[in-house]
């Protein structure tokens, strides 16, 4: 690697992959791809890790391999930290100002953050960050954006905090550890994919990114250009693995084959006399992809209902002008758009490639895989000015603090940004 260029490595670790990305930084919006690899993890289940030593050796085959490709050695990288068990709770800290003119300085905004996040912390999580949604001044019924220099007897803070099982924390850093992989930073790995899959105008407009792994499916809603809403479904693409291994009595291997091969989520589309061979524990065995398909399909609905649902619950669904946007290796399946768009009743496709990170052009193809679009991210995320910030509005008057966000969610000035 020619060492003249700034580089960096992007390392997702999936519950079914873990994917490596190193990549040249010609500019923040030319990332070169010289080295990548995915290796089979067989040590998370669901999002956790359930074998520390079986995802050891996925990451060190996925960066070997990265390595090998790129002519260089890894000793550190920009992280994806897994979805399943992250937490984000609305709370508020009101302080009075006991200044002699009653003048907002960052001492009262500092301690309404420590007030808010008095009530939910707690001895087993992390707090991962925090964010701003607005301040209340004297309980006027508008928020304002930043509110140091401006008078107040009484001011309320309202943010969104963000924490993670300290377990998991250990547990991801005794993984990285062991492969000998330092870590620049760690992102959620939401966060890095809707840096790879959304455009700035979706961001700003108002998109929800639907993300459907092999274990889980992650929802976030963006409004005026930042993270509104996150939540996390312990569902995904292996669900529908075993339910296709269950109902036709087949392997888990046989019903992930056939699912690739001739999965589809729209009748309409599907043959009524196309039949298909697979090996049951029985024997040989044959099917019509009608059949195959209505048992996909059900699991499929499920997901997109309990989506729906969350979206409902929220608020959010109103406010998606840019629709759904469908990232993850198990929203590629035959018809998926089209079944987003019936069940969330908006507008949907699937994510957008980023063009900011390319490779040479016998590995362009490649590169654009869903399998390393969060890895993507992650290289993008290392060049941008993007806040590490999940918000899921879980308090009884959550619907008021959606819709009051996109009016408070405005840019901080750069004194208060730096408080957070």
């Amino acid at each position: 690697m020619n060492e003249a260029v700034p580089s960096v490595v992007a390392i997702d670790i999936g519950t079914h992959k873990v994917s490596v990305l190193i990549g040249k930084v010609h500019a923040p919006d030319n990332i070169q791809v010289i080295g990548m690899a995915t290796a089979r993890n067989r040590g998370m289940n669901k999002g956790k890790i359930v074998s520390l030593d079986k995802v050891i050796t996925a990451i060190k085959n996925a960066v070997q391999e990265a390595e090998d490709m790129a002519e260089c050695r890894v000793h550190s990288a920009w992280i994806s930290i897994p979805s399943a068990e992250l937490k984000s709770f609305y709370a508020s800290g009101r302080t009075p100002i006991e200044n002699s003119d009653h003048t907002i300085t960052t001492s009262e905004v500092v301690r309404a953050l420590e007030l808010a996040k008095a009530s939910h912390l707690t001895s087993d999580h992390y707090l991962v960050s925090a964010v701003p949604l607005g301040f209340e001044l004297d309980d006027s019924a508008e928020w304002v954006q930043n509110p140091i220099r401006m008078s107040a007897h009484s001011m309320m803070g309202h943010y969104q905090l963000m924490m993670l099982p300290i377990s998991t924390m250990q547990n991801l850093d005794r993984a990285l550890k062991g492969a000998n992989i330092g870590v620049e930073k760690m992102v959620v790995s939401c966060l890095a994919t809707a840096e790879a899959s959304l455009l700035k105008d979706e961001k700003e407009y108002g998109v929800c990114l639907v993300d459907i792994g092999a274990g889980t499916t992650n929802i976030a809603v963006y409004l005026d250009g930042r993270l509104a809403l996150t939540h996390t479904l312990q569902r995904g693409g292996e669900h529908v693995t075993r339910d296709i291994a269950a109902v036709l009595q087949t392997t888990t291997e046989e019903a992930e084959r056939l699912k690739l091969l001739y999965g589809c989520v729209d009748l309409k589309v599907v043959k009524p006399d196309h039949m298909i061979q697979f090996q049951g524990i029985d024997g040989p065995q044959t099917i019509s992809r009608i059949e195959l398909a209505e048992i996909i399909i059900a699991r499929y609905e499920e997901i997109l209902t309990q989506v729906h649902q969350e979206l409902q619950r929220n608020g959010a669904i109103h406010g998606l002008y840019h629709g759904v946007v469908l990232t993850g290796d198990a929203s590629q399946i035959e018809g998926m758009v089209n079944l987003a768009r019936h069940m969330l009743g908006v507008s949907a496709h699937l994510g957008n490639p980023p063009v900011q990170v390319h490779a040479e052009e016998q590995n362009q193809a490649a590169l654009r895989r869903s399998q390393y679009t969060t890895a993507a991210g992650l290289l993008m995320f290392s060049q941008s000015d993007t806040q590490d910030t999940i918000v899921e509005a879980t308090d009884p008057e959550k619907l008021t603090v959606f819709k009051r966000v996109g009016r408070a969610w405005s840019a901080l000035n750069n004194q208060l940004k730096s408080i957070f």
